[in-house]
């Protein structure tokens, strides 16, 4: 069947047997998604998830043997991405760090769960591996709609934005960014401990993870604030407290690197200030 080219090749991983059934029937129901197994026993997932070529991979995270976090790092070296699907909220920011596609909180609607797939779906398509002859964007475009789904303006400020994160909307003030790191498909925004953005974001209180690219997050903060430094950095010079030879270091002892080919630039805004 033609279509079939078009299709992720899917593997649901959950110790709870009714919680497997619902996700395998939610991969079942989606036209783009192939299930290729369901399994309870995470070792037996790990075996067939290494001699298998799968495309993605809606797993528990916590399971007797080997948990989701585990396996998530044995298939680190596989091109196989995982979507973590969870009870525990306090796992998220455990799960992007073993480089997890998405996170879906139990119980997961079929809404939430069809949003993760779409999700996946438009990686695969930028990463070229499937959807040949689809226009594809380049890797720092960002996703489609991403600026839709992760950022919102205040209405009533202009110094403020509204950031997806672990499922909801975060509100940050702009004076409060130290810098932002691009992680694969998403960013880390790294705020000032003694700013008044207060976060409580588990596992790093000062630091929000979102979906989102580093040019979308060019175009939205400011650039008289916010200066490029590094492909993976961007920082708010307004914060700096030194600039050394290869990075910038800022109040809280936090540092961002600094590369070659943005050395000019940096030198440039740097002479600016100095003058102003």
């Amino acid at each position: 069947m033609e279509g079939d080219a078009f299709k992720l090749r899917c593997v649901v991983v959950d110790d709870e047997p009714l919680a497997m059934e619902m996700m395998a029937s939610y991969v079942r129901k989606t036209p783009y998604l192939s299930l290729q197994g369901a399994f309870s026993n995470s070792l037996e997932a790990l075996d067939f998830l290494r001699s298998n070529d799968i495309h993605l991979v809606f797993m528990d995270i916590q399971m007797p043997d080997l948990n989701g976090l585990e396996l998530g790092n044995l298939l680190a070296e596989q091109s196989t991405r995982i979507v973590f699907v969870t009870a525990y909220e306090q796992y998220a920011l455990q799960g992007f760090k073993v480089d997890a596609l998405d996170y879906l909180l139990k119980p997961v609607s079929y809404a939430d769960f069809l949003r993760s797939a779409e999700r996946a779906l438009r990686w695969f398509e930028r990463s070229g591996k499937v959807g040949e002859g689809k226009e594809s964007e380049s890797p720092d475009s960002g996703l489609s709609n991403s600026k839709e789904e992760s950022i919102c303006p205040d209405p009533g400020r202009s110094d403020c934005i509204f950031f997806r994160a672990d499922y909801r909307w975060v509100r940050i003030r702009l004076e409060d960014i130290l810098f932002v790191e691009s992680v694969r498909d998403y960013v880390k925004i790294h705020l000032d401990p003694e700013g008044k953005s207060k976060q409580d974001t588990p596992g790093a209180p000062y630091c929000v993870m979102t979906l989102q690219s580093m040019k979308t997050m060019e175009d939205w903060l400011p650039s008289s604030s916010f200066l490029r430094v590094h492909r993976s950095f961007l920082v708010n010079m307004n914060q700096v407290s030194a600039v050394e030879r290869d990075r910038i270091v800022f109040a809280n002892g936090e540092s961002a690197p600094v590369s070659a080919s943005y050395k000019p630039v940096l030198d440039e805004a740097i002479q600016k200030k100095a003058l102003s």
